[in-house]
């Protein structure tokens, strides 16, 4: 067991070399003992019992460890849909039949945290200020759970006038949350991330900048499914694992944002995305899009692919105030417009998109191309996340995420 071996790999180790070592050190401050007198052999008897003690006591604690660990690791909050490891779901079976087997999205009791596999909260919006400006932010909270728990929060302000973009990220073990029935509460520093339902908020302060933001929401979560999934709110990814995944695309926002110690009160529209399960984020990269059009609805899509670039599922949901419909395969093309190569990694991101649904034809363009968020200090990552613009059938904003294209760019450049 890994854990086990950490431990033991980190207690004091002896060797046959360092007795006779320290027997000697105190052989010659003592003077005139024989090495081989009754007193000196009860002195090596009794240290060998302390040490044989010390080890067993070490082992012991190890094992409850690891035993603890692995059942926290396993267990489910009460009321929450606990999530079937992918290894133990037959692959060969249809997603819907996969799914089935599950237990659908309980809100808000699965608001709070899982306790189980990779999970994260996540906020991205545009916000207007009173004074003309407009800012566009995204702010995010991951849990890696198992026998190490960690939790990371990133945070990036982009100024839309200027293009200054202003970006900071922390991590600390555990799970630094207050209590919440029903819902979260993250504090890390200056930072904090609450919510339950449709009542959230946002709080950050790094390197002379905030975001202060009061979040409601006046429609039913979109509950995002895949195409041939049984169960609203249930991706099936294949080898990949399968995540739960709901949003709430349109969340009112008021608060206020500060720059250069100047405070603005702003509002706007803010995406919320709560995604967790058993799937594997080394194994995929992806195109993911949220999406605010004009005419009220809001389009997610994403686009998954493996390390050597090759395509695995596209996807999407479709949704406004009257409910939302998933997107089959067939509904969605997207096309690679523009690569963006970043000056800092010199990963090529593509930041242009040509996207065909059934209802039109969208152009996605980015506000800002430097939108590069570098994670190596947290999740020894790097990703591309900004706000876009949407023009074509019908016009919008949204933003684009690009994730695995530091994974892609290494896994091309060991094939040339």
């Amino acid at each position: 067991m890994p854990a086990l071996f950490l431990l033991l790999s980190h207690a004091p180790q002896m060797n046959a070399d360092d007795q006779p070592r320290r027997s000697r050190s105190r052989s010659s401050r003592s003077g005139s003992r024989s090495p081989h007198s009754p007193r000196r052999s009860r002195s090596r008897s009794a240290r060998r019992k302390r040490t044989r003690s010390y080890l067993a006591a070490l082992l012991a604690v190890a094992i409850v460890a690891v035993v603890a660990g692995l059942l926290y690791a396993g267990m489910s909050a009460p009321d929450r849909p606990a999530l079937a490891s992918a290894a133990s779901l037959d692959p060969a079976r249809k997603p819907a039949e996969r799914t089935a087997a599950l237990a659908p999205v309980n809100l808000p009791a699965d608001d709070a945290p899982h306790g189980s596999g990779m999970e994260w909260w996540y906020y991205n919006g545009i916000l207007d200020a009173t004074t003309g400006q407009r800012y566009a932010f995204h702010v995010a909270v991951f849990v890696a759970n198992g026998l190490v728990k960690q939790t990371v929060m990133h945070v990036a302000l982009t100024d839309l006038q200027t293009g200054q973009r202003y970006a900071d990220q922390g991590r600390t073990g555990g799970l630094p949350a207050q209590h919440v029935a029903n819902g979260f509460d993250f504090r890390q520093d200056d930072w904090q991330v609450a919510g339950s339902g449709p009542s959230q908020k946002l709080r950050a302060a790094f390197e002379g900048v905030s975001i202060a933001l009061d979040l409601t929401d006046s429609h039913a979560p979109v509950l995002h499914r895949a195409a041939g999934s049984a169960t609203p709110g249930l991706l099936d990814f294949g080898q990949s694992g399968i995540s739960y995944y709901y949003s709430r695309p349109r969340m009112a926002a008021k608060g206020e944002i500060t720059v250069g110690g100047k405070p603005a009160q702003v509002s706007g529209d803010v995406w919320f995305d709560h995604q967790w399960g058993d799937f594997d984020v080394l194994s995929l990269g992806w195109n993911w899009f949220a999406l605010h059009l004009a005419d009220g609805s809001d389009v997610m899509l994403y686009q998954l692919f493996d390390a050597q670039g090759h395509k695995v599922m596209t996807a999407g949901t479709v949704s406004n105030a009257k409910g939302s419909v998933p997107l089959k395969p067939e509904d969605v093309e997207l096309t690679p417009v523009t690569t963006w190569t970043s000056p800092h990694t010199r990963i090529p991101y593509v930041v242009e998109w040509r996207v065909r649904l059934p209802s039109g034809v969208l152009n996605i363009k980015p506000f800002v191309a430097d939108s590069e968020f570098d994670a190596g200090r947290t999740t020894a990552n790097v990703y591309w996340e900004g706000p876009v613009k949407v023009t074509g059938s019908i016009d919008g904003q949204g933003f684009l995420e690009l994730s695995g294209y530091d994974r892609l760019n290494a896994a091309q450049s060991n094939h040339r």
